[in-house]
């Protein structure tokens, strides 16, 4: 027979809830503090990532997604009606002036539609975009680099090279209207000086006339979504029937990808490894908040068994209980995940600069997510913690017979006891009441040993990063100075001079110091042509790389290929690694010696060993006074002739043969700190002015310090020489490096510290909550104990040794964990972070024993205390 009693339970919900509201006080509490832990992560985890992101598009230049390069006027139509291209934005550059002024962070004259500015961060603040003529915005530095007050009408004169697709031509001089400016960005890579449409489209006229290619246009796109942006951009060129492989078909739209976004970099970068660390941190919150609200339900059940049991004789089915339980669940959390959305949300918005602000990173870029995944997860993870917590205690109401409710004690069923005849002690008491409910000892001990094997954790993590790891692929040197076209990876054909570097090294005192040079002669090393092949196959489908094959050079199965030749002082060469052979023949005199400079990973495992000739080979490298295009069919060059047809011609050619001596890891911080294909190999300065000619000029010039009052010394100086805009020098330092690996490392402690200490929150409570439980359900035990001669003082004594043994168990299990996860966490870490060392500590586990043996005798006095306040008649009474 079907009863409509849905309003009935739904009353007898209401009614039992109301007359317990100091217990629902607790559970309020418990359910609001399990939904601030989820929305206070949420909340830190994407305002976070929110303001990291913010963080590398002023680095990259804007917050576009991607953009598709190079695309004449129909393609640009045809991706901006694609359904997946939610808005575009176009891009014309057609200049740029990095010389000057403008040395050290150069200036792009571009022109850019409304939504490109908006992208860039290049929306005036004051006055408008560019419209017409000879009109430009930019911002104010550059304004300040060219001496002109920013004010509206302002007349600005630059001076700028124009560059097409392939190369920067000749020099133009115009002096513009500005109509709009904006505040400079410090992170910005480039100044932008925004012209009009007008005078892009004149000055790309006169640049054809003079035999340049049409400017390149990009264009920007947003994309439906900012997950999968590389499939989504692919995705985009095959519906089209565009590639996006290849610098030569025309047929190809070549496309990048916004490196500033997380999802991009996280998509490069996702392994099994990762995707069970965040599967597992997201397990660890969601059993966090459960052993927070499944004690709260448990004492609730207790608290309230008789009740059921009354119920279930007049008549209340199981499945009946069972829903007053999980309706009073949701009543309580209308009131509880509201609470905790807000408290989480606050807390989470005052820690998220705290964070920045201990790794540097809160200049002007502090984002506050409001995404809408902060409250729906949070509300749905808390929703399903409570749902699983009140799950149990629901079962265990449902399956009491109403005759074992009124005996009731939260006691399990256990083996027989043993009689003695030596008498009770009271630790002894105390230990048999641990035992006599073990799934709730187990959770409390669980729940308290996670805090603090989590701590450990955290220490050994933190701990494990090796700061010399980090800072030596930062840089080999205490000090590289340069100029900015080094460090901005440009080539020139001048660097840091022979003058300039003697002033250094008198203002300096240096334990070790040299010289890089670059080899400013055309230069080719003849090579394989299976290894060549790797290197083009990346860029050339099949039919251009076996095109591009043929028009180059043989000698049997040996072709000639580019190489990046660089000379060192003889101090330099202990700055290189060798993974096989000696480098000893090098520094010899009069030597044909060359080490070639290998790829390593992370790790310093060889990537592609086969690539790379061995140590013994002899190679040969060819150079040139000149190198000019012919047309390989007829031997001469003309405007008219295809690409296919170019070959290069070399002029006062001479090779010299080099016997390979080592192959080594030549640091990136001393290198060209630019790849291309072919070899880079490293020769002893003396071989490379005699082999070149003397074309070898000092690149680099770098030294360390002996000590720390050197390196301060070195730094200030440095500093001094290289400030301002118009210094030629640029320099690196360790310091830099160093203070980049405590920003990282401070954030991992502080966000950590916050999560640990959120757990511990939890464990505290679970103790708390099991020893009020245990007091509450055997109020009637205690009663008769005290009736038949226990004093206060000896019950009070068996309750702390309770607590003693709850907190020293948790010790055991914490160090038990540590010593059994420590390991397989510290390998997993050990392959997401290359400068993490692993170190078994127990330490942080032996630190917590003094303060959780205060706990354990602080709790039980004071739940004892405040239960004790009753006669044990009334208690007797109470419990019936």
């Amino acid at each position: 027979m079907n009863v409509k009693n849905r309003k009935c339970i739904r009353k007898l919900s209401l009614k039992s809830l109301y007359a317990n509201r100091r217990r629902n006080l607790i559970a309020i509490f418990a359910i609001a503090l399990t939904t601030l832990l989820f929305t206070s992560m949420f909340t830190i985890v994407l305002s976070l990532n929110a303001s990291y992101e913010t963080y590398q598009f002023r680095q990259v230049g804007g917050y576009a997604h991607g953009t598709f390069k190079d695309v004449s006027p129909e393609q640009a139509e045809r991706i901006a009606a694609h359904p997946k291209v939610k808005a575009t934005g176009a891009r014309k550059v057609i200049g740029i002036t990095a010389e000057g002024v403008f040395a050290k962070i150069p200036a792009e004259i571009s022109y850019m539609d409304a939504n490109c500015t908006k992208w860039s961060y290049a929306t005036p603040t004051t006055g408008r975009m560019p419209e017409s003529g000879k009109e430009v915005a930019m911002d104010t530095a550059a304004l300040q680099l060219l001496g002109v007050t920013p004010e509206l009408g302002a007349e600005v004169t630059v001076s700028y090279s124009i560059t097409d697709k392939d190369q920067t031509a000749f020099t133009v001089t115009d002096t513009f209207t500005l109509v709009g400016y904006w505040d400079y960005d410090e992170l910005m890579p480039v100044h932008y000086i925004n012209i009009s449409r007008d005078y892009a489209d004149d000055i790309e006229a006169q640049a054809v006339k003079t035999g340049l290619q049409p400017f390149r246009t990009d264009l920007n796109v947003m994309l439906a979504s900012g997950t999968n942006i590389q499939g989504q951009m692919e995705q985009v060129d095959t519906d089209l029937g565009y590639t996006w492989d290849s610098y030569t078909d025309p047929n190809s739209v070549r496309i990048g990808v916004n490196w500033g976004y997380t999802s991009s970099q996280l998509e490069s970068k996702l392994d099994p490894e990762l995707i069970v660390a965040i599967a597992a941190f997201l397990l660890l919150v969601i059993f966090t908040g459960y052993l927070i609200i499944y004690n709260i339900f448990q004492i609730s059940v207790a608290g309230d068994i008789r009740f059921y049991g009354l119920l279930k004789t007049i008549g209340t089915t199981p499945r009946q209980l069972k829903r007053i339980i999980r309706q009073q669940a949701l009543l309580l959390c209308l009131i509880g995940i509201p609470a905790g959305l807000l408290l989480g949300y606050g807390i989470g918005a005052v820690l998220v600069p705290v964070v920045l602000h201990s790794i540097q990173l809160d200049t002007g870029i502090t984002t506050i997510s409001t995404s809408p995944v902060i409250f729906l997860g949070s509300m749905l993870f808390a929703l399903l913690t409570v749902l699983l917590s009140c799950s149990k205690p629901g079962k265990m109401a449902a399956k009491v017979s109403p005759v074992e409710a009124t005996k009731y004690t939260d006691v399990m069923q256990t083996k027989k006891k043993r009689r003695s005849i030596r008498g009770a002690r009271l630790h002894q008491m105390a230990f048999a009441n641990l035992g006599r409910n073990k799934k709730k000892t187990v959770l409390v001990v669980v729940s308290l040993a996670l805090s603090v094997t989590l701590f450990n954790a955290l220490c050994a993590f933190v701990g494990g990063f090796s700061m010399e790891k980090y800072v030596s692929s930062m840089t080999c040197a205490d000090f590289i100075v340069s100029t900015p076209d080094y460090f901005r990876y440009n080539p020139a054909d001048e660097f840091i001079t022979p003058e300039q570097i003697e002033e250094i090294a008198a203002n300096t005192k240096a334990s070790l110091s040299g010289t890089g040079y670059a080899v400013r002669k055309p230069a080719y090393l003849w090579m394989t042509e299976d290894a060549l092949r790797q290197d083009y196959a990346r860029y050339e489908s099949a039919e251009q790389l076996d095109s591009h094959m043929s028009r180059l050079e043989h000698r049997g199965n040996m072709v000639m290929g580019d190489t990046r030749i660089e000379a060192l002082d003889n101090s330099l060469f202990d700055k290189l690694q060798v993974f096989d052979g000696d480098i000893s023949p090098m520094l010899e005199p009069d030597n044909n010696a060359i080490a070639i400079a290998v790829s390593l990973d992370d790790y310093g495992n060889l990537r592609n060993p086969e690539y790379y000739p061995k140590v013994g080979d002899t190679i040969t490298v060819t150079y040139a006074d000149d190198v000019k295009y012919i047309d390989s069919r007829t031997g001469e060059l003309t405007e008219v002739t295809p690409e296919e047809y170019f070959q290069e011609k070399l002029y006062g050619a001479r090779d010299v043969e080099y016997t390979v001596c080592a192959l080594v890891n030549l640091p990136n911080s001393m290198s060209y700190r630019y790849s291309g294909f072919g070899y880079d190999v490293v020769l002893s300065v003396d071989t490379a002015q005699r082999d070149s000619g003397g074309a070898a000029i000092p690149m680099l010039y770098l030294f360390d310090t002996a000590d720390e009052v050197d390196e301060a010394e070195a730094e200030q100086y440095l500093s001094k020489l290289t400030a301002g805009e118009f210094s030629p020098l640029m320099y690196e330092s360790k310091a830099t490096a160093r203070s980049e690996f405590a920003q990282f490392r401070q954030m991992f402690l502080l966000i950590g510290g916050i999560l640990c200490a959120i757990i511990g929150l939890v464990g505290l409570l679970n103790f708390f909550n099991a020893m009020m439980t245990g007091i509450l359900s055997r109020r009637r035990e205690f009663a008769v104990l005290q009736a038949v001669g226990m004093t206060n003082r000896q019950l009070k004594t068996m309750l702390i040794y309770e607590g003693l043994f709850y907190a020293m168990s948790s010790v055991a299990v914490a160090f038990i964990l540590s010593l059994a996860v420590g390991p397989l966490a510290g390998k997993m870490l050990g392959s997401m972070f290359w400068f993490f060392e692993y170190r078994f500590t127990i330490l942080p586990v032996l630190l917590t024993i003094p303060v959780f043996l205060l706990l354990g005798w602080l709790i039980p006095c004071m739940m004892y205390d405040n239960a004790a306040k009753c006669s044990v008649v009334e208690q007797l009474r109470d419990a019936q």
